[in-house]
């Protein structure tokens, strides 16, 4: 006998009987059978079971009873099932979840179910780039959803995966580092849940990989950026032909690949010669595009043409920026970005061809884009502005040129300003200085020399800027009468991981202090550039001049590379107007074999014998052709002579000019004053004999110090000598007799910790990053602290330390972790940070960044800081240290004439005091000649 199919029975008799009814009858048959061909469906059926069940739904009354209970049955079996997301079962879900919703006694599990259903909607809401999508009000909306469904599963990965996606795409629209390293950290964990999950561990995966991609790519990271590009190719081949995810990452591929080989051949993976430009050529011209993805795949070849710069590519790269234009549609956020792109390369014709309609094109391209970001957006305020002021300078509006520069550059301390760490700060921050210089090079061939110092400054120590600028932020917000605003960050500050506040709270605070008002949808009302408060801009020349004389100073002097130019000095004198004068000699920044001396000072100073060390120190100087000594000669030929001496400045003639040096990028390496001369007489003539020097990160920071009340030293204070760093660095025992030293004679009240004489741990502490941590929050730790002990400088762009302390059992105290310390602390009052140890200022974030231990202590309001810029000898630093704090505290002298005074003991130009130590004596006699080496890498920052 045949097998009789039981449901075809049932489905069959349900529907004579439907057929057979009338009236109320037939809802109730209608219903029936729509559960039935369901529940088909749900057991295994065809594709025609589960399109039997719709249609009966449809023909059902919108009043029938239970319809919206029968609405949510559905829903549950198409999502039990699976459906592909865009599909139009899928839109048939979300519709039938609508009616299901209005059930005013739903099902236990529907608002579940209904929040899965809408988050995924949202998702592909944004992935569409749907007319009037709002992904901060979509963010809400599944912020709400979350809420519902709680840690229930499978609901809760469907949302999360909903707000992933949704946050990616807040990122891509308003790029932050921070944000995007937050989301790659969680699609990573997601991911990582999903491993198991066929085949949702693919998706997971992918998810995971692309955001990966979108971070390197902020970041610059090229080499990991070409490493993710590997994965998702590998991803890619694993995926079958057909598979929608496949196809979409292969369009991912295709335009990131291109970008990649662009600015780093060596970076793409795979590269097999054939046309970089081919894949893009053929994304762009696919069938059936919508014309926000065409527009977008435009804008990727054309990124690449205009990459290749000629004349035919950026002509190339002009017809597709204008397509792309074309096709965006008014709601797309990346118009502004094609607006800006389109502008540049009509500037980069305008260099092939001199044609002037192309300079007219790309300045209303360009204008048009700071309108559009000006009331948008403000992430591409600053590269929208820096081409723009180059077309108008082009064009002869000079003033204008350099007004357009110059709020343009506001927009690099705004999105410096909206990250957390360090690291992602130097990322946001990467062309800042490059910007800067420019810009000033302009003001000054316009013979505009303030405007090039607020150029200059609002490219310098941005990090160390707004990491200083977080600290009291309940206490000004409040002030500034934003009482619910600082009481939201006090409690995002509590309750986030690591104290970390989401970017849009951070936006939102930044936006208050910098008084730029936001929309509703947390993007400004006008561009950074039209900001009410000083928040976002350098100090002007007349709070330059108030602050040099508040500190006792008379000129602050920047000091610029020339590259294939002319250098320059400007100077803001104390009781003048500022001026500058051009230094030819600066033109090629002689810092080669300098640079070969420093790494291997630093060599040297890893030996772990100290007779080894002093051999390698001494071949270091010889193998650099006399390096120092010839970047001391040139020094001061470059730049101190002019300066000092061709009388171009009004400085005093009963004393030495105190000046307070600013120098631009490589120039920060060098010790300026110790630059020298040969006088007739075969001695040497050094800057130093003419003026008192200290340096600054900043204009900003010298202002900050300068308001700061002064901090009186007493007998205490902390002294740490030579940890033990177990083999992590050599011993430095000349360093354990200069911190003891010091600490008997000119601070017996002060902690000591580390090492004593005999390698013992002193009783006091053994000079953990712990014991130097509870010093700087301790109120009653004393004004004074002294660091004898290894600072390490690490050239550093990615997460880490940069600059660091190394300490007991080899621990790393980084300067990011110092200045976080310090700027949310106790805000307790430091006088001196003296910090003998290597290499401790010099900035490993770039120089014009200035990030180094140093500068952070100072950032962190500790009054004035000592610090070595490369590796120099223990033995002869103990003596110069020595000298240092005698002149101090015996003479009281302020700190950086303590340091001029014992500098100019090092090069015998002044008596030694009679209080020098009899060993520390008998090192000064072994050094007939001075030793450059010995003393220059000391400097003076702060008060």
């Amino acid at each position: 006998m045949p097998r009789v199919n039981a449901p075809d029975v049932v489905v069959s008799r349900v529907t004579r009987i439907a057929e057979s009814a009338g009236g109320d009858a037939r809802i109730l048959w209608l219903f029936a059978r729509c559960l039935v061909h369901a529940g088909r469906y749900d057991a295994g059926g065809q594709d025609r079971d589960i399109d039997r069940a719709l249609s009966d739904f449809q023909a059902l009354p919108p009043d029938a009873p239970g319809r919206t209970k029968l609405a949510a049955v559905l829903v549950t079996t198409l999502l039990g099932t699976g459906i592909r997301a865009g599909s139009p079962r899928h839109s048939l879900a979300v519709t039938l979840a609508d009616i299901a919703d209005t059930d005013p006694s739903p099902m236990p599990d529907w608002p579940m179910t209904s929040a899965a259903i809408h988050a995924n909607a949202l998702l592909l809401a944004a992935q569409e780039g749907r007319p009037g999508f709002d992904p901060r009000e979509a963010l809400r909306r599944v912020e709400a959803y979350a809420a519902v469904v709680g840690n229930t599963q499978p609901y809760a990965d469907a949302v999360e995966a909903a707000r992933l996606a949704v946050r990616h795409l807040l990122v891509q629209e308003n790029p932050s580092t921070s944000e995007a390293r937050r989301v790659t950290e969680d699609v990573r964990r997601f991911a990582d849940r999903l491993r198991d999950q066929e085949p949702l561990s693919d998706r997971g995966q992918a998810m995971r990989l692309l955001q990966e991609l979108h971070t390197h790519a902020l970041r610059h990271d090229l080499p990991a950026l070409a490493r993710h590009m590997a994965e998702l190719r590998a991803l890619v081949l694993r995926l079958p032909p057909g598979d929608p995810l496949r196809a979409s990452l292969e369009q991912a591929v295709n335009s990131v690949g291109p970008l990649v080989a662009m600015v780093d051949p060596a970076a793409a993976p795979d590269a097999d010669g054939t046309d970089p430009l081919k894949a893009l050529r053929d994304m762009a011209d696919q069938a059936g595009l919508p014309d926000i993805d065409r527009a977008l795949y435009l804008s990727q070849l054309a990124t690449v043409e205009l990459g290749l710069n000629t004349p035919a590519s950026v002509d190339d790269a002009i017809g597709h920026f204008t397509q792309a234009l074309a096709l965006s549609p008014a709601h797309d956020p990346r118009r502004v970005y094609y607006q800006c792109m389109a502008g540049t390369a009509y500037l980069a014709r305008l260099e092939h061809t001199g044609d002037p309609r192309a300079l007219r094109s790309g300045t209303r391209l360009l204008e048009q884009a700071r309108e559009a970001a000006a009331s948008t957006t403000h992430t591409l305020w600053t590269t929208i502005a820096m081409p723009l002021a180059h077309a108008y300078r082009i064009s002869g509006r000079r003033e204008l040129s350099r007004s357009t520069a110059l709020r343009g550059l506001r927009g690099h301390a705004w999105n410096v300003l909206l990250e957390t760490t360090a690291d992602e700060m130097q990322a946001t921050a990467r062309n800042a200085a490059t910007d800067a210089l420019d810009t000033a090079r302009w003001c000054l061939s316009d013979d505009a020399p303030e405007d090039a110092a607020t150029a200059l400054d609002a490219g310098r120590g941005l990090i160390l800027y707004a990491t200083a600028e977080t600290r009291d932020l309940v206490a000004r917000l409040t002030t500034a009468g934003h009482a619910e605003l600082a009481r939201q960050w006090q409690l995002a500050r509590e309750t986030s991981p690591e104290g970390e506040v989401p970017v849009d709270l951070r936006r939102r605070v930044v936006a208050a202090l910098a008084g730029v008002p936001l929309q509703d949808d947390g993007s400004p009302v006008a561009g950074p550039g039209e900001g009410t408060t000083r928040l976002l801009d350098p100090p002007d020349a007349h709070e330059i001049r108030a602050a040099l004389q508040a500190l006792g100073a008379d000129a602050l002097v920047y000091l610029l590379p020339g590259d294939e130019r002319d250098g320059a000095a400007v100077v803001i004198p104390a009781r003048a107007p500022a001026t500058w004068l051009r230094l030819p000699g600066l033109a090629k920044a002689r810092t080669a074999a300098f640079d070969g001396f420093l790494a291997d000072a630093a060599d040297g100073m890893a030996a772990r014998d100290a007779s080894d060390r002093d051999s390698a120190l001494r071949d270091a100087r010889i193998k650099g052709s006399h390096a120092l000594d010839g970047i001391c000669e040139w020094a001061w030929d470059a730049a101190m002579s002019p300066l000092l001496t061709g009388g171009h400045l009004d400085l005093p003639g009963d004393r030495p000019a105190r000046l307070v040096l600013v120098p631009v990028r490589e120039l920060a390496r060098v010790p300026w004053h110790a630059a020298r001369t040969r006088e007739p007489g075969g001695t040497w003539r050094y800057a130093m004999e003419h003026a008192v020097f200290s340096y600054t990160p900043s204009a900003r920071l010298l202002c900050e110090t300068a308001w700061l009340r002064p901090v009186p030293l007493t007998d205490g204070g902390l002294v740490v000598g030579d940890p033990d760093t177990a083999d992590g660095a050599r011993e430095l025992p000349a360093a354990r007799l200069e911190a003891l030293a010091i600490r008997e004679c000119f601070y017996p009240e002060a902690r000591y910790i580390g090492r004593m004489l005999d390698a013992g741990s002193s009783p006091e502490g053994a000079g953990t990053g712990a014991d130097v941590l509870r010093w700087l929050t301790n109120p009653d730790g004393g004004p004074m602290v002294h660091l004898a002990c290894h600072g390490i400088v690490e050239e550093s762009t990615g997460f880490g330390d940069s600059s660091y302390l190394l300490l007991y059992k080899g621990e790393h105290l980084a300067a990011e972790r110092i200045l976080d310390v310090l700027v949310r602390g106790s805000g307790r009052d430091i006088a001196l940070a003296v910090l003998a140890a290597c290499s401790t200022g010099r900035s490993a974030r770039g120089h014009d960044e200035a990030f180094s231990l140093s500068t952070t202590l100072l950032a962190g309001r500790v009054r004035s800081v000592v610090s070595a810029t490369w590796s120099v000898p223990d033995t002869a630093t103990s003596v110069l240290m020595f000298l240092f704090h005698h002149f101090l505290r015996e003479q009281g002298m302020a700190p950086a004439d303590a340091l001029h005074q014992a500098q100019l003991c090092m090069i015998g130009r002044r008596e030694k005091p009679a209080a020098l130590p009899r060993y520390l004596r008998e090192q000064m006699r072994t050094h007939q000649e001075p030793d450059i080496a010995s003393w220059a890498a000391f400097v003076h920052i702060g008060r």
